[in-house]
């Protein structure tokens, strides 16, 4: 006779990471309802009050990164680097450059096909803008954004959608709407948008050690292009003399 045991335990099924999975929905949810929030009474206050929109800028992405830092290092206890904020290396610096300044000639192709008059582009050299900007560019677009968008949400967006392909589409959307009103509902400013977040996202899986800084310099040294260097080129390219 053959004694046969039987363990008439059913299976379990693996459900303890749908709460970790809300919890991070809610999380991409709350950090963007708080950026938007901030941009709109922001926005709002500048059409009453003498401010001037560079500065504004800077408390808008600077409150949510403080914010950011804090959830991630003291209440969820992960390293920074969780989120691709990792150490900073010298060869970040021309990775992010190269990087910056090839989104840059991307951006340039539609316009050349649509032969633009650049010279409606043309900045005078003031050194007090010049240098502001620069700064500008570098603390709000290049830390700020790319600690947000592409450091938190791309990675908890990730998390929650086990997609690298819609988990861009996300971050294309959410970037968009976040500089919505800053801009005109036109193609050309969703394909720069489009364009540029796809080649970070992209730059971020292909590189090996995952870091948002390489991304944070590129962008800020784009931002710097469009708005600073590449007026000054067509200002003193087309022959203008300063005042």
């Amino acid at each position: 006779m053959h004694l046969i045991i039987t363990d008439n335990k059913k299976p379990q099924t693996n459900t303890d990471k749908s709460p970790e999975r809300n919890r991070e929905i809610l999380e991409i949810i709350l950090c963007f309802f708080l950026l938007v929030s901030l941009i709109f009474i922001l926005d709002l206050a500048g059409r009453f009050l003498p401010i001037d929109g560079r500065w504004t800028g800077v408390p808008v992405y600077l409150l949510p990164c403080a914010a950011l830092i804090f959830y991630v290092g003291k209440i969820k206890k992960r390293p920074l680097s969780s989120i691709g904020l990792k150490k900073f290396r010298l060869q970040d610096i021309p990775t992010g450059l190269l990087l910056g300044f090839g989104m840059f000639l991307i951006q340039q192709i539609p316009l050349l096909l649509m032969k633009i008059d650049y010279s409606v582009y043309a900045m005078q050299p003031d050194p007090g803008y010049i240098i502001g900007t620069s700064l500008y560019c570098f603390l709000y677009a290049g830390f700020a954004e790319e600690l947000i968008f592409r450091g938190f949400i791309l990675h908890r967006t990730l998390s929650v959608c086990r997609s690298k392909v819609l988990s861009v589409l996300i971050n294309i959307l959410l970037f968009y709407a976040a500089h919505f009103s800053a801009m005109q509902f036109v193609f050309g400013e969703f394909y720069n948008i489009a364009t540029n977040v796809l080649i970070l996202c992209i730059c971020l899986f292909l590189s090996r050690r995952k870091s948002i800084v390489p991304l944070m310099i590129a962008h800020g040294f784009y931002d710097m292009l469009t708005s600073v260097l590449l007026p000054l080129f067509i200002f003193f390219g087309n022959g203008f003399s300063p005042h």
